[in-house]
């Protein structure tokens, strides 16, 4: 029996991902198309702080989190280093009663699914985590000592290659430049390399996914917003272990000796032009090109929180491009063009939904079931409303 070929464009955490549990399928026959090199693009500019106390997906997609914590974990213990974890512990403010709720609701979650944690309320707990928080109006902190941050291109590669090991073949340097496509039916790609014939494509190629879907007349719903980071240089060296810290406004997590600080994606404004358009990924400088507009609203959130970091030198900033919907959830499953996939939109959270997608687009690749996340998340959710938002931004 002739083997479905899937094809897969982008080598970031969700086209790896993907890759790797298609491989595990003997009747796949799996060619992943990447531009440029594994885990480079957004993945390499990735925080990769997977944690399982987090704001940043909600607890409907409980079983997502846990699923991609235990599967990179579990990478750790079959090679170290192999997904570069770093166990530091996580650390969530909670400044209101909503958050509250939901911290408060994550300790339960992780304690029911055999990990540690707890809920401070006494402002000494908090502080022999982190001494130099300033705790004015917050009302208690989430603690995870098993938490931590991992390495978004080293997973990549580690995916990349274990599905290379298991016949795939994953090519470099490798740019689709056309879809081929018979009457309404994508068939093929054209790449810098030659011609590949295709049954199925996946769309996993992050913030290029815009430029991508034209080729075969696709107009997706999809917009980039900024993850843009600095690198905060201690004038003194802390004195202490520096966990994950999480705030609904920022996150920070140790960076060798330094410290790595970010917006949280879900604060950005969709209607403001300097959080949210539609750029091209291959503009981006490897380094610099955040906005002035960024450190005032750092300066601000450090001011109120932890000012000791503002005695910092800035050792390094950088712009990466999220590639996220209007809801922050990926589009997963068919798209209106046959044989046309979709992994995209997964923005901020890529690295923590990247073993879900792809264990669950490979099933329904080669099976035809659609998991409840796939049936979840499709394109079709999105209404007119959504459509006219697109149109705006791209005025």
């Amino acid at each position: 029996m002739a083997k479905k070929k899937v094809g897969i464009v982008g080598g970031g955490i969700l086209g790896t991902c993907i890759a790797y549990f298609l491989s595990k399928y003997p009747d796949a026959d799996v060619t992943l198309f990447e531009k440029n090199t594994i885990g480079s693009g957004t993945t390499a500019k990735s925080a990769a702080t997977h944690c399982l106390v987090d704001d940043s997906l909600a607890h409907e997609f409980w079983s997502v989190r846990l699923f991609g914590f235990k599967f990179y974990t579990d990478l750790e213990k079959e090679k170290p280093g192999s997904a570069g974890f770093e166990k530091t512990g996580t650390l969530i403010m909670a400044p209101y009663q909503e958050y509250e709720d939901y911290t408060l609701q994550a300790v339960d979650l992780i304690l029911a699914s055999g990990y540690q944690a707890e809920y401070f309320r006494d402002p000494e707990k908090i502080h022999k985590i982190i001494p130099d928080l300033k705790l004015d109006g917050i009302l208690g902190a989430g603690w995870c000592p098993d938490d931590g941050f991992f390495d978004a291109t080293m997973i990549s590669n580690t995916l990349a290659r274990k599905a290379r090991e298991a016949g795939a073949e994953v090519l470099i340097g490798t740019e689709v430049q056309e879809i081929i496509m018979e009457g309404d039916k994508v068939t093929g790609v054209d790449t810098n390399h030659g011609h590949f014939d295709v049954d199925v494509l996946v769309d996993a190629s992050g913030p290029w996914t815009r430029f991508l879907g034209r080729k075969v007349g696709l107009e997706l719903p999809i917009w980039h917003t900024k993850a843009e980071v600095f690198i905060l240089e201690p004038t003194e060296k802390l004195g202490y272990d520096f966990p994950v810290l999480k705030y609904p406004r920022f996150y920070a997590r140790k960076d060798k000796d330094n410290v790595f600080i970010c917006k949280a994606h879900l604060t950005m404004d969709l209607n403001n032009p300097e959080h949210a358009g539609i750029w091209n990924p291959d503009e981006l400088a490897l380094t610099g090109g955040t906005d002035p507009y960024f450190w005032d609203f750092l300066t601000e959130e450090l001011l109120e929180h932890y000012p000791r970091l503002l005695e910092s030198s800035l050792a390094n900033d950088w712009v990466g491009y999220r590639a996220e919907p209007a809801d922050y959830l990926p589009i997963l499953g068919e798209s209106t063009v046959e044989g046309y996939m979709l992994a995209i939109g997964a923005g901020g959270n890529g690295v923590i939904e990247g073993p879900t997608i792809g264990r669950d687009m490979a099933k329904y690749i080669m099976t035809g079931e659609k998991s409840w996340y796939i049936q979840r998340l499709p394109l079709s959710r999105f209404d007119e409303e959504a459509e006219v938002q697109m149109s705006q931004l791209q005025k």
